[in-house]
């Protein structure tokens, strides 16, 4: 764990997640102009919530090594829990109704596997 001061102000939370990258090369990864990033770290132009929440990543996962990846992975796992709940529930719900006419006669929609 490296200890550093803790980012009090957008300029210090900017230059703590660039460290040694050059202003070019982290405004590449942030997605946006240079001069643009310039301007965030002289505090002339507030920053995005974008570029903030990616700031604030990366200096977490400097302080907290691993940290990060253990918590994308558990929200992850969380939309995943979330999908399926929501994938049987309708399922379940699901209610039988004709699909299409064959020869002038409704087709019955097929009948959901049960679980």
């Amino acid at each position: 764990m490296i200890e550093l001061p803790f980012p009090s102000s957008q300029r210090e939370l900017l230059r703590a997640a660039r460290g040694s990258a050059t202003q070019a090369a982290f405004a590449k990864a942030l997605g946006v102009d240079r001069t643009c990033l310039s301007r965030y770290e002289s505090e002339k132009l507030g920053a995005p919530t974008s570029v903030l929440n990616y700031c604030l990543k990366s200096v977490a996962e400097t302080m907290y090594p691993g940290a990060i990846a253990s918590s994308d992975v558990q929200q992850a796992l969380t939309y995943a829990r979330r999908a399926v709940d929501t994938l049987e529930r309708v399922a379940k719900t699901e209610v039988r109704r004709p699909t299409r006419k064959r020869d002038g006669r409704a087709q019955k929609a097929p009948k959901a596997a049960k679980t």
